[in-house]
């Protein structure tokens, strides 16, 4: 539904967007958005990075930090040094190795529980009723899930890049169309073979795909796994990475597009090199990978989705350019806000296990602290 609405607009990604679009082009702004969508770049490498060396691991049985360093180190090597060429290169050639090779794994999953999806719920209830109890733990930490991903899937930056540079509305809304449908039935599979992995090792964690290829089928699937799992990791780690650099110097250090290309290029290898380097003590000291990506997803959709929303709902119609009712600064204050308390909900333990997650709260926070602040603030002047 959002997809062909923005697709109308020449603008890059939300941050810009919201800056130039609602915001009048307020470069605060636009570098607060600019963090928020730094979040999810800089860590969705380090989960890709912890996939890989899971794979690694069961493979090869070469220590997990050790892969960690390793793969970390070549995929920052490419994206640094060829920059958005390289991507673009790469990820075509990964992406065909990936839907190859994704229906070998798949058909295999199915078949380790005979494709019997009633059986399969019923063994998962009969091993644990509680792991089979989708509100075990409670509506408020199910909400917050929900909005974790709805929000932040809304929010990544990359997500959008697609639409905004889309050649009209109708590519973009069939485009997304597919891609939606597609998402929907890959994940569903992925998630239940994950599932039977459990059944018959309960202590597998999110390493269950992996032990599953490697322990319940053909050896062949095993090479199959280390070739699909490495081009699917690299081309999102890669991809992400030159996301986050652009987000670091086109956003953050300069607002204002006022920094030569030769510049830019050069601030950009660094931003790649020091996100690359997070990505890499991330990945060794996190302790699952979808504690990353939450993490990545409360703060850009906390951030970004609600500011996008109020903006629209209080838009200007009588003004001939666009322009949101709100004052830059509730945005500033509400956007700011955010950050520091998706962060906090994210990082404090009892904050945390209050929630579940920060992603709630950020939403929250963001949209009363915009539309509260805007009651104290009526100067609309533009700077």
């Amino acid at each position: 539904m959002i997809a062909p609405y923005i697709a109308r607009f020449r603008y890059m990604s939300m941050p810009h967007l919201i800056s130039d679009y609602l915001a009048g082009g307020d470069v605060t702004v636009r570098r607060i958005g600019g963090v928020a969508a730094l979040m999810p770049n800089a860590v969705w490498p380090a989960s890709q990075i912890m996939g890989v060396a899971y794979v690694i691991q069961q493979l090869f049985g070469i220590d997990y930090r050790i892969a960690v360093i390793v793969c970390g180190a070549i995929f920052i090597l490419y994206t640094t040094t060829g920059g958005v060429k390289a991507v673009i290169y790469a990820d075509a050639f990964h992406g065909v190795i990936q839907m190859v090779l994704a229906a070998f794994v798949i058909y295999f999953g199915l078949r380790s529980f005979g494709c019997n999806f009633p059986g399969l719920f019923e063994k998962v209830a009969s091993i644990d009723p509680q792991h089979a109890n989708f509100f075990k733990n409670g509506p408020l930490t199910n909400l917050t899930g929900f909005l974790t991903g709805l929000a932040g899937a809304t929010s990544n930056p990359i997500f959008w890049n697609r639409a905004f540079a889309a050649k009209d509305v109708a590519t973009a809304k069939k485009a997304y169309g597919f891609t939606f449908f597609c998402n929907i039935i890959m994940v569903f599979l992925i998630l239940t073979i994950g599932i039977s992995a459990w059944t018959m090792n309960q202590e597998v964690g999110d390493q269950a795909l992996v032990w599953l290829i490697v322990n319940k089928m053909p050896s062949f699937c095993s090479v199959l796994l280390g070739v699909g799992v490495l081009a699917a990791c690299l081309s999102c780690a890669d991809t992400h990475l030159n996301c986050a650099a652009a987000n670091i110097v086109t956003y953050i250090m300069d607002p204002r597009g006022e920094l030569p290309p030769e510049k830019s290029v050069k601030y950009g290898s660094i931003a790649t090199f020091c996100t690359g380097v997070f990505a890499i003590f991330a990945g060794l000291f996190a302790n699952f990978i979808y504690q990353l990506g939450t993490f990545g997803y409360t703060i850009c959709g906390g951030v970004l989705i609600p500011a996008f929303v109020i903006g629209l709902i209080y838009r200007d119609r009588k003004s001939e350019a666009f322009r949101s009712k709100l004052s830059v600064h509730a945005f500033k204050v509400g956007m700011g806000l955010d950050v520091v308390v998706g962060l906090a909900f994210e990082i404090v333990p009892y904050l945390h296990g209050l929630m579940g997650g920060g992603v709630l709260p950020a939403i929250v926070v963001t949209a009363l602290g915009m539309i509260i602040s805007n009651k104290f603030f009526s100067d609309q002047t533009w700077k």
